[in-house]
């Protein structure tokens, strides 16, 4: 496909500078040391990433996941001197404790009895006041690992391992749920994922890969498997024990509703059953913890300590405490938040089934991180995973701000409190709220929504004026590539084209309407009655397989009312490559897409937004907005050849007036439904009468 010259130039581009600035991370020999530096080259990795991500290069799926996967431990590599977190020196000591006979739940790491033991490592520790708060599962392969090797390095190895354990999942994931490999970026080189694995070697990825697990057999119903990784996760961090409710009502849904329905006597052989598919957990749970059961009670009072104590980065919780609300309120203000967020969580995945397990996991993570008043940053590889499978700008913004992180080692350094003013925490995240409520807006409509049927029928709707002789190849090539079509509805907006029966072929039609795309495609839609329609430009060439995956796609996401293929241009040049990534840009994170990225619509949800909107410009940002309320609208990046003859004169005057155009019609589209119409006959006359005038 031409215009991979410059997409492989500024990949490699986006890439290499992460490894510069790998190479320069690592020269600071000390965690403390460069704050203000940091946040500047996590600012710099962060907008590198986007850059990865938008410029990645057109390759098929197998070639593309091993680039990326080349790409990622270069990447990661590079951090591979830069100095760990101090909490690695806990893992360390911990470690040692127990493969010297110790168990690390009897006292705290201060206690006069293990003064013996103390080494650079206990002297690097921060809390050894404390009780420890890891699980035991975690504790063993911190023996183990410090027995291998007694060095801070041998965490990175742990902490990378797990690391691309996710990668692989997400690989796996992005082809289960048709979704762009390239978007794998998002997670490979994000800021936050490579300053907790590859730099300061956090052991959260040893959570997030048994539980991107446990929630893959969970999706494909093999649920003694997903308990068992499910058990896994939970011994690597406690946190991942929310999960517990959402694997039994998702695996236990009909058992469950036989003891509502029936009487109390079901309880015994429902229980029976549950305990049958989750006997694997329990295991996983009890079997490390026999290794320190005469101080097990320890784990629980180091939780406990850990999570009544301080508060540190809470986005509600320091937003909360800088208005003024009082301690205990703004706390239980917080946990209301949370016990609310999740129940509504559980009743979705219980009571209609719109959420799916992934989709579910990602909100009761997010919804901990946003309540909680302890927010680090190495939290946001809970949930950073999630945007492989549906993009978000706030979160991804949040990755971005959350670099300001580094200024408590800055304030540390100059001898104050590890920390920094309230102020700027609410600052870091007030983009992700206005950008989260904004991306919301339209959650009680959705919410009304019900699950229809799955998508069984699709019909194609091509508006077409004065298209030439271009068109008959372009319709056989169509239906060659889209067998299992129900029909091909062409839309001649010129009078010209005849409609006898069976002249473009079989399976297609020929209807007339008054010129314009809107009016056109209105028309169009109005003689087909198939479960999904796209809408099909007849300057475009499709993909092999596009409606299968299409189909599944349907099927995956049920409360999607949209889905954007993508375009990619037949010519080169770095001009027409910027126009395909904000292209991209704007449909993957505003939902919004234009007619060449080759929409495909769900009937049902259509209707309930209006209908396609009869006007002749701006049809398709018009009828994406109206879509939005009823259904997220899905890229799934298969993207069809575009033509560029109509870039190819005049670029920037053309991509100028598209621009003002769009601006334009999205401030009038603010204001009512009425001004964007009424904007779009005065635009239509404005930029295209004049040339179809004869």
């Amino acid at each position: 496909m031409k215009g991979n010259y410059w997409r492989w130039i500024l990949w490699s581009a986006s890439v290499l500078l992460i490894v510069v600035i790998g190479f320069i991370w690592s020269s600071y020999s000390r965690i403390e040391d460069a704050g203000q530096v940091r946040i500047m080259l996590s600012g710099i990795v962060w907008m590198a990433m986007f850059g990865a991500v938008f410029t990645f290069p057109n390759l098929n799926r197998k070639h593309a996941f091993l680039l990326l996967t080349f790409a990622a431990i270069l990447v990661r590599l590079s951090f591979w001197n830069a100095p760990v977190s101090n909490d690695v020196n806990r893992y360390l000591w911990e470690g040692r404790l127990l493969w010297m006979g110790e168990n690390p739940y009897a006292a705290v790491a201060e206690d006069a009895d293990w003064r013996h033991l103390r080494d650079e490592y206990w002297e690097g520790m921060n809390t050894r006041d404390r009780m420890t708060a890891y699980p035991p599962g975690m504790e063993l392969i911190m023996a183990g690992a410090s027995k291998l090797w007694y060095h801070p390095h041998v965490f990175k190895v742990v902490s990378l391992f797990g690391d691309l354990w996710v990668l692989f999942l997400l690989a796996l994931l992005s082809n289960i749920f048709v979704k762009p490999i390239r978007w794998l970026s998002f997670y490979a080189f994000n800021p936050m994922v490579l300053a907790s694995f590859a730099v300061e070697a956090h052991f959260d990825s040893l959570m997030v890969a048994p539980m991107l697990t446990a929630l893959w057999f969970g999706h494909q119903k093999k649920w003694r498997w997903a308990w068992f990784w499910l058990g896994f996760a939970v011994q690597m961090k406690i946190m991942a024990i929310l999960f517990v409710p959402l694997l039994l009502l998702a695996g236990n849904r009909e058992d469950i509703q036989q003891l509502i329905d029936g009487p109390l006597s079901n309880l015994k052989s429902v229980c029976a059953g549950i305990l049958k598919k989750s006997w694997s957990f329990f295991a996983v749970l009890i079997l490390p913890s026999l290794v320190f059961w005469e101080y097990l009670w320890g784990v629980v009072y180091g939780l406990v300590l850990f999570g009544s104590q301080g508060a540190f980065n809470g986005g509600l919780y320091e937003t909360l405490k800088m208005i003024g609300v009082p301690e205990i309120p703004t706390r239980l203000i917080g946990s209301g938040v949370f016990g609310i967020g999740i129940l509504l969580v559980f009743w979705r995945v219980w009571k209609d089934q719109k959420l799916d397990l992934f989709r579910a996991g990602f909100w009761i993570f997010l919804l901990l991180i946003v309540a909680s008043p302890v927010v680090h940053f190495w939290y946001l590889t809970w949930v950073v995973w999630f945007m492989i499978l549906r993009p978000s700008a706030a979160f991804l913004a949040l990755c971005g701000t959350f670099s300001v992180y580094f200024l408590a080692w800055v304030s540390s350094e100059a001898g104050h409190n590890w920390g920094y003013m309230r102020d700027v925490v609410v600052l870091m995240w007030l983009p992700f709220f206005l950008l989260f409520i904004w991306e919301q807006r339209h959650w009680r409509q959705r919410m009304k929504r019900p699950i229809g049927p799955v998508a069984q029928s699709i019909s194609l709707v091509v508006p077409v004026y004065k298209e030439g002789e271009q068109l008959r190849g372009f319709l056989s090539n169509l239906q060659e590539k889209s067998p299992s079509v129900s029909e091909i509805v062409v839309v001649d907006g010129s009078g010209e084209l005849s409609q006898t029966p069976g002249e473009f072929g079989e399976g297609i039609r020929v209807v007339t309407s008054e010129r314009g795309r809107g009016r056109q495609i209105a028309k169009g839609i109005e003689e087909t009655s198939s479960d999904l329609v796209g809408i099909i430009h007849a300057d475009t060439a499709p993909q092999d397989g596009w409606l299968e995956k299409i189909f599944v796609a349907a099927k995956l996401a049920p409360d999607a009312s949209a889905f954007a293929l993508g375009q990619r241009f037949d010519s080169g040049g770095i001009g027409l490559l910027g126009v395909e990534v904000l292209n991209e840009m704007r449909a993957t994170f505003g939902g919004s897409i234009f007619g060449d990225q080759t929409m495909v619509v769900r009937r049902e949800s259509l209707e309930k937004s209006g209908g396609f909107p009869d006007q002749p410009l701006m049809e398709d940002v018009e009828v994406s907005w109206r879509l939005m309320s009823q259904g997220a609208i899905c890229y799934l990046g298969e993207e069809w050849t575009v033509s560029a003859k109509k870039w190819q004169n005049a670029y920037r005057k053309r991509f100028s007036s598209v621009i003002g155009l769009l601006l334009r019609y999205w401030w009038a589209r603010l204001r009512s439904r009425e001004k964007a119409a009424e904007l779009s006959k005065k635009l239509y006359q404005e930029y295209y009468q004049p040339a179809h005038s004869e």
